[in-house]
């Protein structure tokens, strides 16, 4: 089992803070962005080759986010062979997204275990006991060779209340230790090496009231700083204004 290297730690944080900034700063005004975000979602729900853009979250992970984060990786030192090779995202065969994208980060090994919050012990013994495993699938993830090996969780936040938004970012933050904390799987004929040093909840927070990131923004220093340094995970919450560093 490959062991981690704690020495590309900080060198992950700077990238990571730096792709926040590119994406925060790249990204159209949160107006405009909400409404192209609707109209690609509206028009792509009778093409059957644009499947990948059917809902919200999808046109924004895919359609705005993917291309620049690609970019990132590109400029990171390697080319654009080596920077496809080590983006993997969930809609790779798409023809859009196969530019960027080398395959799958879906886990080839399942597990009898969930990312959902809030299963009570009863319905974990039942679905044990109906056979039943999981097969974890992010929405995309860095491998080799570049030099940071992350697993990301992303979301699109459109609206909702002050309770509705923590609870959504205590979910999507555990979603993505979640992902984090499951173990080594070596590289099969089925699919890559499941092997992440770190996890990074990805965000846009569209609402109009930004409850989202008021719900980060909330959280006291220490523990908004303990998911990087305590859990290696980033948490990454985009937004048309100005946020906190979400890192350290």
């Amino acid at each position: 089992m490959p062991q981690f290297d704690w020495l590309l730690k900080d060198d992950a944080l700077r990238f990571l803070e730096v792709l926040k900034a590119t994406l925060n700063a790249e990204l159209p005004p949160l107006s405009e962005l909400r409404s192209t975000v609707r109209e690609i979602a509206a028009a792509s729900k009778a093409d059957d080759t644009k499947a990948h853009l059917r809902s919200p979250e999808s046109v924004f992970l895919n359609h705005f986010v993917i291309p620049k984060i690609f970019r990132a990786i590109r400029t990171h030192g390697i080319g654009d062979v080596e920077a496809r090779q080590s983006f993997l995202c969930e809609g790779y065969a798409n023809a859009d997204l196969s530019v960027f994208c080398s395959g799958t980060p879906a886990r080839t090994e399942p597990h009898p275990f969930t990312k959902l919050m809030g299963s009570n012990a009863k319905e974990i013994a039942l679905k044990w006991k109906g056979n039943a495993l999981t097969q974890a699938c992010p929405d995309f993830a860095f491998r080799n060779p570049f030099p940071f090996k992350i697993v990301f969780e992303g979301k699109y936040f459109e609206q909702g209340s002050a309770e509705k938004a923590a609870r959504d970012l205590a979910t999507n933050i555990y979603q993505a230790f979640f992902y984090r904390s499951l173990p080594y799987v070596a590289p099969k004929k089925s699919g890559v090496a499941w092997d992440y040093d770190f996890a990074c909840l990805l965000a846009y927070d569209a609402s109009p009231n930004q409850t989202l990131l008021t719900a980060w923004n909330d959280l006291a220093e220490s523990v908004r700083s303990g998911f990087w340094e305590g859990a290696n995970v980033y948490v990454m919450i985009l937004s048309s204004v100005a946020c906190r560093s979400s890192g350290a």
